[in-house]
């Protein structure tokens, strides 16, 4: 991360974390309901000798201290202390998603980043925002200098339609892509990998809306046995760097019969980097 650029609160994730929570606690209350539903009636009292033994009745209709349940029914406590607990966590439910909701409904998280974007041009200079808007956040992280991997004497020059140099024809497909998609991409950026040293991926890609990074590595020969054992190895330490796949990690592969195309690529973007 560029120590230049300020973090974010990343809404999305918040978001996407209430949406889920949302979802699982739906899901408990249809569960709890249906559960009650079928609850048999009646409410559980429990005594306890001094010997620390404990006795169950089943308190229905007048009899206020109840029937007696004896061990062999147990199963009639077990249904009836079931349904008490089930009612508590159902207003728990009720409760906690009477908030969520409240908050979904008025949580837009972008105030902070409007303060800086209502400021003119000339006060904007003056400032450093604690959230930059995507397009100069995206300006900034491009904009980065490093140092790419070097280009052995008699290697193919290959250059994508902005004259960026690259390997094989399939990173033209790539870097094309990104580039039409709007999404900044540093070429063969060096980055620290575990037990690897320094590794510079294909393309190391900015997804905008949640500023999370990627390492994209394209493995085109994936029919050769050799080949594809070190791309095996290399998405090992990938992970063992904590660059697992989907999830700062994207791995693309190709082999002489199944080659990569553009309408691939596009979908790998809109899932990963959109």
């Amino acid at each position: 991360m560029n120590k230049f650029i300020p973090e974010t609160i990343s809404r999305d994730k918040l978001t996407a974390q209430v949406s889920a929570r949302l979802q699982e606690l739906h899901a408990l209350r249809v569960e709890k309901q249906k559960a009650l539903k079928d609850a048999p009636s009646g409410r559980l009292r429990i005594t306890t000798t001094q010997a620390g033994h404990s006795h169950f009745y089943l308190v229905d209709g007048e009899h206020t201290n109840g029937t007696y349940i004896p061990e062999k029914e147990i199963a009639k406590a077990q249904a009836i202390a079931q349904k008490d607990y089930d009612k508590a966590i159902l207003a728990e439910i009720e409760s906690e998603i009477h908030l969520l909701e409240k908050f979904a409904s008025k949580y837009g998280g972008e105030n902070i980043e409007k303060i800086y974007e209502s400021l003119n041009s000339a006060r904007k200079q003056l400032v450093h925002p604690v959230i930059l808007p995507d397009d100069k956040y995206a300006e900034l992280w491009q904009a980065r200098p490093y140092k790419a991997k070097s280009f052995a004497n008699g290697t193919p020059e290959i250059f994508t339609s902005k004259e960026l140099r690259v390997r094989s024809k399939s990173e033209v497909i790539i870097a094309e892509k990104l580039d039409s998609e709007g999404i900044p991409f540093r070429y063969e950026y060096p980055i620290a990998i575990k037990g690897a040293g320094v590794v510079h991926p294909d393309f190391y890609c900015l997804n905008v809306r949640t500023r999370k990074e990627f390492a994209w590595e394209h493995f085109g020969l994936m029919d050769d046995p050799d080949y594809a054992t070190q791309a095996v190895k290399k998405i090992e330490l990938y992970a063992k760097a904590g660059y697992t796949i989907g999830d700062k990690l994207i791995a693309t592969f190709e082999t002489s019969t199944n080659p990569l195309n553009a309408k691939y690529v596009g979908n790998v973007i809109k899932n990963f980097l959109k």
